[in-house]
């Protein structure tokens, strides 16, 4: 059975993290086949997603999920409109995503020069 959860839309900030989404291990399926798609508007940054497999998870109980070949985050570097899926496995307990643009030069955030993070759809 699948489910679909929307763990993230955009903030008004640089960076942000979501709240955590029950992954397959919540529920004890066993397959640890996940999907997540990623939707942008003019969006610049990265995207990570993050796992546990705590069942209440601390700060330090998170790890990143491979989302390309050589990196754990997808990464646009010119502002992009696109929606993109990304298929991965693991046992997750837990699943969340993430903004990061501290490589950015900017302190604040602004809409036209960085973009919108539309949604983050999960489904397991």
């Amino acid at each position: 059975m699948a489910n679909s959860n929307i763990i993230l839309t955009n903030k008004t900030e640089l960076s942000f993290t979501g709240d955590p989404a029950k992954g397959d291990g919540y529920y004890g399926y066993n397959d640890g086949l996940h999907t997540a798609s990623f939707h942008v508007s003019n969006f610049l940054g990265r995207i990570w997603l993050e796992a546990s497999i705590a069942e209440n998870p601390t700060a330090n109980d998170w790890f990143p999920i491979q989302l390309t070949a050589t990196h754990h985050y997808i990464e646009y570097f010119s502002q992009t409109t696109e929606t993109k899926g990304i298929t991965f496995t693991g046992n997750f307990v837990w699943v969340r995503a993430r903004v990061d643009r501290s490589h950015l030069t900017a302190t604040s955030y602004n809409v036209t020069q960085h973009g919108r993070l539309e949604k983050v759809v999960l489904v397991i």
